[in-house]
């Protein structure tokens, strides 16, 4: 809670110095910093909200519609998401007796042994979104000021997943293992996002419509991942 609210502030910050000094560049830099929830959360995978958080770094370029207020206004970007996991579980991803994928969660304590402390379990998937917004500027041509509202969204593909976790063992020595592997996420994503804001800085929410595993954990079936947070334009 202290790292996000230190995290706004920062974002605070940054956008008074950009828009002080913003180059005349075509289009926007946006970032995103958002909250991480779940719908129907796989069992054993509880998130701790305010550890799980998405980052998601886009360009968007406006084009404007008519002589109107408003813009239609693609992008290309990043989305980095990253769910903490409560109670010391992990995500797990191996393939049956006939090669099929299965992905289950997994206690550490389970797993571990020499452990006298378990530090924080981490779950990532990241992908390359594409997302399209509909905007309206208060401030027509200035789009850098003003009051500002959009609503559209945006699909992505995956190019990364893997869990991290971390412990102290009974000598003192710290570990850290960081798994890549399928852990049977939905390939291709789609969602709903809008943001509302004005000048270089926004709120933001987006809802995913696709589901988040192709190959659920048991619960997970219709999991899907809706997070809000604060956006900054950098230029």
């Amino acid at each position: 809670m202290k790292k996000f609210a230190l995290a706004i502030v920062v974002l605070f910050m940054l956008g008074n110095v950009a828009k002080a000094q913003r180059p005349d560049l075509p289009g926007a830099l946006i970032i995103d910093i958002g909250v991480n929830n779940w719908t129907d959360v796989p069992d054993n995978l509880i998130l701790n909200n305010f550890e799980s958080k998405t980052v998601n770094i886009t360009y968007y370029y406006d084009l404007p519609i008519g002589n109107s207020k408003f813009t239609f206004t693609p992008g290309l970007g990043l989305g980095l998401e990253k769910f903490s996991l409560k109670d010391n579980y992990t995500l797990t991803s191996s393939l049956d007796n006939t090669g099929n994928l299965v992905v289950a969660p997994a206690q550490l304590t389970n797993q571990l042994s020499n452990v006298f402390e378990f530090g924080k379990s981490k779950f990532a998937a990241n992908y390359v979104d594409i997302p399209l917004e509909i905007r309206f500027y208060k401030r027509k041509n200035q789009y850098s000021r003003g009051f500002r509202a959009a609503l559209g969204g945006k699909v992505g593909m995956l190019y990364s997943s893997f869990t991290k976790y971390k412990w102290e063992d009974t000598t003192g020595e710290n570990h850290m293992v960081k798994n890549r592997a399928d852990y049977g996420l939905t390939r291709f994503r789609y969602g709903v996002q809008g943001r509302v804001g004005f000048g270089g800085f926004s709120l933001f929410g987006y809802y995913e419509l696709s589901d988040k595993f192709d190959v659920a954990p048991a619960g997970g079936e219709n999991t899907r991942n809706f997070t809000f947070g604060v956006s900054l334009t950098g230029f």
